[in-house]
């Protein structure tokens, strides 16, 4: 049976916690509360000038910072902002009386000031809802996490030169790798989205952020996107011959929308390799839409009609997004993981999440959410009527060859995890 203090991570029993409140009621509760969990180095302040002439201190690096934002001289928002410029990374556990409205703005202020927020607790502070928080900090500092995290792509790849991206689209180095989309109704993953992984010689993935816009001006995207589609069905038609039917969904950009005879090329293609345009979906931002919205809608309405199904994708970060989801036949609504991303702890982000999903059922759509990570988002999201989700939780995207070894092995903790959710 796990005691008290074997809930706490190790982090926290090595650095301890920071409480800074300037109530010596509330101060000596949240202290007794973190004895009970069997915290033994517990640092006290009663503003922020104190709390950061605490932690100026040598060997003073607490692991957890509780902090009240209403307190006389320095407050909590100004302390968060003192401590960032500092250069200090603690976790951060907002626990406030003030209006959710505010509380909810700082903690979207602390991860854009680079902090870790841990989460946000009212007054007065319970026993449970701290042991809760504490459990939130071991679970996001497991060695598991670690090393999923290491799974991801480089994001911070070298600038590529125009030379280097021609070289990789002639030796067909832009590859899809694909993210699993999985079904919380049934546990089962339904499709993939193919996403574009440059694979270099040296075996280090970049991803698209690092070439992406260099392939759009020098009019190279269509080159990239064909290319990527090509794979995909060359992938399709591999698993089709093993009995495996996903769908995949693809990226589109702007650029090959506005060209007619981009939709011609995606047609022949399909004909050619003989696989039903059913298990394909095209993926459009809000701003590709925005760009030739005349173009748009020729080019996908054709699709559309030959059996494609059409997302709307990043959902609700662009400032049109009702008036898109009218004019073209979508059957998708990817919801964008700015709203997913610890949304459990967030009421604003829980409405607006609603509001999405309601939307895309009263529309008759697919509602799929992005960027699912933890076990808290994905059971907020199936309370709320999401259909689908994808992220890390589940796994990050993957070579074509790792997809069926990994739908073997996988199989029971996705249907574990999502079975958890109901």
């Amino acid at each position: 049976m796990q005691t008290n203090s074997e809930a706490l991570h190790p982090l926290i029993h090595q650095h301890g916690v920071l409480v800074v409140e300037d109530s010596d009621l509330q101060r000596m509760c949240a202290v007794s509360v973190l004895s009970k969990l069997g915290l033994d180095k517990i640092y006290e302040a009663v503003d922020g000038e104190a709390a950061l002439e605490l932690l100026r201190r040598p060997g003073v690096t607490p692991a957890v910072i509780m902090l009240d934002l209403e307190m006389p001289g320095m407050d909590g928002i100004e302390l968060l902002q003192q401590i960032a410029q500092e250069g200090l990374r603690p976790s951060v556990l907002v626990v406030s009386g003030a209006d959710h409205t505010i509380i909810n703005s700082v903690g979207t202020m602390t991860e854009a000031l680079g902090l870790e927020l841990l989460g946000t607790l009212s007054k007065p502070l319970s026993y449970i809802g701290l042991s809760g928080m504490m459990a939130r900090f071991r679970k996001q500092h497991t060695d598991t996490l670690a090393a999923k995290q290491d799974l991801r792509p480089i994001h911070n790849a070298p600038c590529v030169s125009l030379e280097a991206l021609m070289t990789a689209l002639d030796d067909r180095r832009i590859v899809p790798h694909y993210q699993p989309i999985v079904s919380l109704k049934t546990g089962k993953a339904i499709g993939f989205e193919a996403l574009a992984r440059w694979v270099t010689l040296e075996g280090k993935i970049i991803t698209p952020g690092s070439f992406i816009n260099m392939a759009e001006a020098h009019d190279l995207i269509d080159r990239l996107t064909l290319q990527m589609v090509d794979q995909l069905l060359t992938d399709l038609a591999h698993w089709h011959s093993r009995g495996l039917y996903p769908s995949v969904s693809f990226n589109v950009s702007a650029r090959s929308l506005s060209d007619r005879n981009f939709a011609n090329e995606i047609l022949k293609r399909v004909d050619a390799n003989d696989i039903s345009p059913r298990s394909l979906v095209l993926e459009i931002t809000e701003s590709a839409l925005l760009s030739d919205l005349a173009s748009a809608i020729g080019s996908l309405g054709r699709l559309r009609l030959r059996g494609f199904g059409l997302s709307i994708d990043d959902y609700g970060t662009g400032f049109s997004s009702m008036q898109q989801l009218s004019r073209l036949p979508f059957t998708t609504l990817k919801i964008d993981r700015s709203f997913v991303s610890k949304a459990d702890q967030k009421w604003n982000l829980q409405t607006m999440l609603q509001s999405a999903i309601e939307m895309g059922h009263r529309l008759g759509l697919v509602t799929v959410a992005e960027g699912v990570e933890t076990m808290e988002e994905m059971v907020l999201l199936e309370s709320l009527g999401c259909q689908c989700v994808q992220g890390f939780l589940f796994s990050p995207a993957m070579p074509a060859a790792a997809v069926q070894s990994w739908l073997r092995q996988e199989k029971a903790r996705i249907r574990a995890l999502c079975g958890a959710a109901m």
